[in-house]
């Protein structure tokens, strides 16, 4: 195993004893959302994972050592810190270099997990085709990961900002198994559901564990992404979002905002836009998911 990875006695023993485990990526606590909501939604992720009866175990990387299950000293120096680089896996081994702080993406905390022989994770909106992505073949290398590893992965679709209709059709030229739990249609991030339709809508989460075993003994080589909607008291109108958008698109090409700014930019537009509907919504789907993904550990766990 990898000399760097340092594995929490918890995790480190729910690993050897096989118990059910559920990775949580930290670019959510660095870049996605703002303190002290950062803390708070982490804490609450690891807290419904446990209360599934489930393991959580946060990655991320503090002094260069990739952590897998970060304690609460961690997780407050990746929330507060300024100076957090936000990892794929282009850049990992630099911080491991330079003996950084780190936040890892999605693409990063799948890599990591799946090393360790961890099968679900779950994080909020996973990363996808760009706008644009027509003219800089800008697409996220969460796709590459997903369909090079075999993870369980609960998220509420592809993040809003991108080209959802790309995204979604890439998953299938990957061979990326696109489900959902209890919705025909893929979720917009923070709205409920786009135009497109999933492969199987399924409605118990017993259900789910059956289907994931027969992909586990049939040996499928990529990873199964379980879409899972933004909790309906959170979820914003589609059309408003799509609007709000396209105001944010607008005003970052105004302000000249390029390459990796630009993510973190519009959702902090949109953020303002929506006077925090919006950063309400992304909590609520975080945790949402890291609950339903710890049910589906535990019962894919006893199948």
């Amino acid at each position: 195993m990898f000399s760097k990875f340092k594995i929490d006695p918890k995790v480190s023993n729910a690993i050897n004893e096989g118990k059910p485990l559920v990775a949580l990526e930290s670019t959510l606590i660095s870049h996605g959302l703002p303190y002290p909501e950062n803390i708070k939604v982490a804490n609450d992720s690891i807290k419904a994972v446990e209360e599934s009866g489930s393991v959580a175990a946060t990655i991320g990387i503090i002094n260069g050592e990739i952590k897998i299950g970060l304690n609460d000293e961690e997780i407050n120096i990746l929330a507060t810190s300024t100076n957090i680089d936000k990892v794929s896996l282009h850049n990992i081994s630099l911080s491991i270099y330079e003996k950084k702080h780190a936040a890892t993406t999605v693409a990063t905390t799948i890599s990591i997990a799946s090393k360790v022989g961890i099968n679900f994770f779950a994080t909020g909106g996973i990363g996808g085709v760009h706008l644009g992505a027509e003219k800089n073949s800008d697409v996220s290398a969460d796709l590459t990961q997903l369909s090079r590893n075999k993870m369980f992965v609960i998220s509420s679709g592809a993040k809003s900002i991108l080209d959802l209709e790309k995204t979604f059709e890439k998953l299938e030229t990957f061979g990326i198994p696109r489900i959902a739990y209890n919705s025909d249609f893929m979720p917009g991030f923070w709205y409920e559901e786009t135009d497109f339709k999933v492969d199987k809508n399924f409605i118990s989460i017993n259900d789910i564990a059956n289907y994931l075993k027969i992909l586990e003994d049939y040996e499928h080589q990529s990873s199964v992404l379980i879409f899972n909607k933004v909790p309906k008291e959170k979820a914003i109108d589609k059309n408003i979002i799509q609007n709000w958008i396209k105001l944010s698109i607008d005003k970052a090409k105004q302000l000249n905002v390029t390459g990796k700014d630009v993510t973190p930019f519009l959702i902090s537009e949109i953020n303002s836009l929506s006077k925090n509907k919006s950063l309400e919504a992304n909590s609520a789907l975080i945790v949402n998911n890291a609950l339903l993904a710890g049910k589906i550990a535990k019962k894919f766990s006893l199948v």
